[in-house]
C-alpha cells in the first residue's frame, strides 16, 4: 500500500505517539487478565513502531504485505520474526495469545465478505481464550467526501508535502496521496492510491460474531478511532 513512500512513512507519521498508544492497549490487555509475557502477533505491522513498544511486555511477531515496510521493521527490530502475507489469508505454523490490527489497517479488506474472511483467519491463529484488538477505519457516517488534507514533514535536508482529497464510491472510501519530496539533489513527485471499506459498527460486530468471537466496542481506542475488543472463548 505504501510501496513508494515506505522510506518516508515514519517521518510523515512522526506526530503519532506509538508509546502512548501501546500503553493504552497494554492496559486493556491486562484488564482482560493477561499479565504473563504471552505471544502477540501484530497484523499489518508496518514499520514496526507499535512492536517496538509491545516487545517490552510480550513475545512479539509481525506480519505485513508490504516488503518495503517489512525491511524497515526488520532493521528496527532484528530479534523479532516477521512474515510477509495478506491479512485475509495467511497461514502460519503457530497461534498466538494476542492478535492486534491497528491504525485502521482493517479497512483495506474493503468488503464485508473479506472482513469476515480476515477475522476467520485471525481466529485460526488465536489460542483459545485469546484476545484480539482491532482498530477500525471510519464508518460511512464519519467519512467526509471532499475534505482536503495536507501533511508536512521535514528534516534538515528533506522536505515532504503529502496532499489528498477524500472521495468515495458507494461503501468504499478512496484517495490518491500526492507526494512532493525535496532533497539537496532533486525534487520529485509521485502518487499512491488507497481504497478502504466503510463499515458500520453493527457490520463490524456482526463479522466478529459470525466467526464465534465475543466483541465489545471502545469508542475511544488508542488514537481516537475506536477499538474492537474480541475474545476467543475457551
Amino acid at each position: 500500500m505504501f510501496t513508494k513512500s515506505a522510506r518516508f512513512y515514519d517521518l510523515i507519521y512522526s506526530f503519532k505517539n506509538y508509546e502512548q498508544e501501546v500503553g493504552y492497549l497494554n492496559r486493556i490487555i491486562r484488564q482482560q487478565r493477561f499479565n504473563e509475557p504471552l505471544t502477540l502477533l501484530d497484523v499489518a505491522c508496518g514499520t514496526g513502531k507499535h512492536l517496538e513498544h509491545f516487545q517490552k511486555s510480550w513475545q512479539c511477531t509481525g506480519l505485513d504485505l508490504d516488503q518495503n515496510m517489512l525491511e524497515i521493521a526488520r532493521g528496527r527490530l532484528p530479534d523479532l520474526r516477521f512474515y510477509r502475507a495478506d491479512m485475509s489469508h495467511f497461514e502460519l505454523s503457530c497461534s498466538y495469545d494476542l492478535i492486534t490490527c491497528l491504525f485502521s489497517s482493517i479497512g483495506y479488506v474493503a468488503s464485508i465478505k473479506k472482513l469476515e474472511q480476515t477475522l476467520a483467519c485471525f481466529k485460526k491463529h488465536l489460542n483459545p481464550g485469546g484476545l484480539m484488538l482491532v482498530e477500525p477505519w471510519f464508518t460511512p457516517e464519519q467519512w467526509t467526501p471532499g475534505r482536503i488534507t495536507v501533511q508536512i514533514a521535514e528534516e534538515p535536508d528533506l522536505k515532504i508535502a503529502r496532499m489528498n482529497t477524500s472521495l468515495h464510491r458507494g461503501r468504499l472510501s478512496y484517495f490518491v496521496f500526492h507526494y512532493l519530496i525535496g532533497s539537496p539533489l532533486k525534487t520529485e513527485h509521485f502518487t499512491e492510491r488507497h481504497t478502504l471499506g466503510l463499515f458500520t459498527q453493527s457490520e463490524m460486530k456482526s463479522a466478529f460474531e459470525k466467526n464465534g468471537l465475543s466483541v465489545e466496542y471502545d469508542p475511544q481506542g488508542p488514537s481516537g478511532r475506536g477499538l474492537y475488543i474480541s475474545r476467543f472463548a475457551r
